[in-house]
């Protein structure tokens, strides 16, 4: 088996999904685009291949850098293999190997900014309209590129039902749903009663992440806010935030384990395509305040494991954090409903999947 990823240049949800397929196939190389053999080493490889060299400049500006990628995958064949299974949310599901072996994607998302978030990144873009206009163009020749890619792929699996319709809609392919992994032993909850702040993880990214919204919404509120990531927004966020905020960085997982189990509810204001967050936060028997859309549709209960908000604005947020109530909710409920998205399942499925694969090539 050969297990290969977009870019290893930071730890979070993907790359965690990523090492369970490695444990899964038990092997310890992992090929990437790019990345940094610290984070690959986090994953649980043990070696570590990648197409351009794992230098500082380049993963400091791997995004400038993405015009190239799908020749680049094309070009570099990975070595023969019985099974070529991607983890993949921009270019992985482009990997080939030498003897064309079948290839088994799970799909975290489309390329999101070919695809579903064109608009969003180009008003984030410096240099104003021509930088906008740029940057459709690029999206237009990458959706190309990337249809073409995908119709390579033997069999795609999506993390979602969110993600599943946009494979169908950009793609045209229809992929079963299995929903990520996530480690209910390590994620559970503690012996101590929440202590009254709410808590957002994630990388500090935008227009995806959507922390600004988060530390604009608590500018006015009297609770306490703990950030734990990290990202290029970082510095902005500190301009902007109140002295109720406080900024962590990004954690180990022991750290965030803690601050789950200890918070009054995690905050997931972004639309994300699953979201592993939300439900570790509820695996350590925390409710979750999530935006209503994409994968915390799947995950995020009303009433059960959290509660929802309906528009993506600071104000809104706000209002849902002012209308929450952490006494509402049985932890050991919320604890019941996050074990059904646990490590296990998520292992038979892929398993069940790939030896259909497999026997299929056989034949």
């Amino acid at each position: 088996m050969l297990v290969a990823h977009d870019f290893a240049e930071a730890f979070g949800g993907a790359e965690r999904v990523c090492g369970e397929l490695g444990d899964l196939f038990a092997t310890s190389t992992l090929w990437t685009i790019a990345g940094r053999d610290s984070v690959v080493e986090r994953m649980g490889f043990t070696e570590h291949r990648s197409l351009l060299p794992s230098r500082g400049w380049i993963l400091r500006h791997y995004r400038a850098l993405t015009p190239i990628y799908p020749a680049l995958v094309r070009a570099r064949d990975l070595p023969d293999a019985d099974l070529l299974v991607t983890s993949s949310y921009a270019f992985a599901n482009g990997f080939r190997t030498r003897n064309r072996a079948p290839h088994l994607c799970y799909c975290h998302s489309p390329l999101r900014f070919a695809w579903s978030m064109t608009e969003g990144y180009g008003a984030n873009l410096r240099g104003g309209a021509p930088a906008r206009v740029a940057l459709r163009a690029l999206a237009a020749s990458m959706r190309t590129l990337d249809r073409r890619a995908a119709q390579r792929v033997t069999r795609f699996v999506a993390n979602s039902r969110y993600v599943a319709e946009q494979l169908l809609r950009f793609y045209g392919v229809t992929a079963e749903v299995v929903h990520p992994p996530v480690d209910c032993s390590t994620f559970r909850p503690g012996a101590v009663e929440h202590e009254g702040f709410f808590l957002y993880c994630g990388r500090l990214i935008e227009p995806y992440k959507k922390p600004t919204l988060v530390v604009e919404a608590f500018r006015d509120l009297p609770h306490r806010l703990l950030v734990a990531g990290d990202g290029p927004e970082l510095e902005k966020l500190k301009r902007i935030a109140t002295p109720n905020v406080d900024f962590l960085g990004s954690l180990p997982t022991d750290e965030l384990v803690s601050l789950m189990q200890r918070c009054a509810a995690a905050i997931l204001p972004s639309r994300d395509d699953f979201g592993m967050v939300p439900v570790e936060a509820m695996a350590c028997g925390r409710p979750v305040l999530a935006y209503a859309g994409g994968g915390a549709l799947e995950t995020v209960v009303p009433g059960l494991s959290g509660d929802l908000f309906g528009e993506q604005s600071a104000e809104a947020l706000r209002s849902a954090v002012e209308g929450f109530d952490p006494g509402a909710y049985d932890p050991r409920a919320i604890r019941a409903h996050a074990e059904r998205f646990g490590v296990e399942r998520f292992r038979s499925e892929i398993a069940s999947i790939a030896a259909e694969i497999m026997d299929a090539a056989a034949t």
